[in-house]
């Protein structure tokens, strides 16, 4: 329970105190001249614990002038600026919401100078105890790209000589991250899930499943993209939507080298040559039933998820386990990873190593074959 004591000195002045309990004991914080200073510490004892406010309390105290204190607010927006030369619209806009949705609130409003370790810290604890709007708890992973964009507006702050040092940077953080068990589905069961699945889809439904695109690359497809007649037939991921401030837009695809050409298997070949058929150059490839652009949202609830429990599958996929399926069907049939790592458009061969290596248990033996003739004699040589 955090309160405030109202004092009288003994000139008749008017002071403050706020008391809070630590490690089961009531303390107080020093002097504080106004009302308005005092509910401004309660508050900040209450959102950041007694520690990180005591020592932005210090900080001010220690000032000799109250001009021109800037906010970790300000130096977000002056980050977001910044970066808006070089990323999309969508993901300055994305960054914004995250900040708001996370330590926007209980950091944004304190001056940047006067912001600590401590205070960081305790941030992170707190985001742990919060829910999403689904009244889901944040995962690690969710409160790591918070933590990610906190340590980039305050390096920010540094640059602008606003701050000694990064007080973020390495800050510890959750470690019990469980990403979504990925779902690998077999021949046998994509194939009953296709045939569940209405016909305007199969497409749709089979491109991402024989090329491994994900979803916002393959329904953002042209007849344009696609080269069917080469002599091996190719198509070419330039773009995907996006999710932006004003809504979905066509950018640039996830990663820098997202825009690649991706070979298709000849089965493929007359599929997307009929759907291409009576389309314009840049028309959709695949468009809802009616028209226009496909909805995820959409898709899921009104195709996906009825064709699953039409297809009588016991596992329960998401559409990107699709692209994980790929992978590991591709792996299986003796790609290797550098290849693979292209073909997926990951930024890079860790990515794909991190994602899918474990799908790879030949590649294990054959490494300890190879490792057995480094030096086949050394252990008779050395042996007890």
């Amino acid at each position: 329970m955090v309160s405030i004591s109202r004092r009288f000195s003994k000139d008749g002045h008017e002071r403050f105190r706020v008391g809070y309990r630590q490690d089961g004991q009531l303390r107080w914080t020093p002097t504080i001249e106004t009302a308005e200073g005092a509910v401004e510490m309660k508050g900040l004892i209450e959102r950041l614990g007694p520690d990180a406010a005591l020592a932005i309390l210090a900080r001010r105290s220690g000032r000799t002038t109250d001009t021109s204190t800037t906010l970790l607010a300000t130096v977000l927006e002056r980050h977001l600026e910044a970066l808006a030369a070089s990323a999309t619209p969508g993901t300055v806009a994305e960054y914004r919401r995250l900040a708001a949705r996370t330590w926007g609130p209980r950091l944004g409003p304190l001056p940047v100078d006067a912001i600590t370790r401590e205070a960081v810290t305790a941030w992170i604890g707190w985001q742990r105890q919060q829910t999403t709007n689904r009244g889901r708890a944040y995962s690690p992973k969710s409160i790591a790209n918070a933590h990610g964009l906190l340590s980039a507006v305050l390096s920010r702050a540094v640059e602008l000589d606003l701050v000694g040092r990064n007080v973020a940077h390495k800050v510890p953080l959750p470690s019990d991250a469980e990403g979504p068990e990925m779902v690998i589905l077999t021949e046998a069961e994509f194939i009953a899930l296709l045939t569940a699945t209405p016909a305007h889809w199969r497409p749709l439904v089979g491109t991402l499943f024989l090329t491994g695109l994900r979803w916002g690359e393959a329904t953002a497809l042209t007849p344009d993209d696609l080269d069917l007649d080469a002599d091996t037939p190719v198509l070419r991921v330039s773009r995907a939507w996006k999710k932006g401030a004003a809504g979905v837009y066509l950018g640039a695809p996830k990663t820098r080298k997202g825009r690649r050409t991706v070979s298709l298997p000849p089965e493929l070949v007359p599929v997307l040559r009929a759907q291409a058929q009576g389309r314009a150059g840049g028309d959709l490839l695949f468009t809802a039933a009616q028209g226009g652009r496909v909805s995820a949202q959409h898709f899921h609830g009104r195709v996906w998820r009825p064709a699953l429990a039409a297809a009588g599958l016991t596992k329960r996929p998401r559409v990107h386990d699709l692209r994980h399926s790929h992978a590991s069907h591709m792996l299986a049939q003796g790609e290797d990873i550098y290849s693979l790592s292209r073909r997926m458009g990951h930024e890079s061969v860790k990515v794909t190593g991190d994602v899918y290596g474990h799908l790879l248990p030949d590649a294990h033996t054959r490494s300890a074959e190879v490792a057995g003739r480094i030096a086949p004699g050394a252990f008779p040589a050395i042996g007890p």
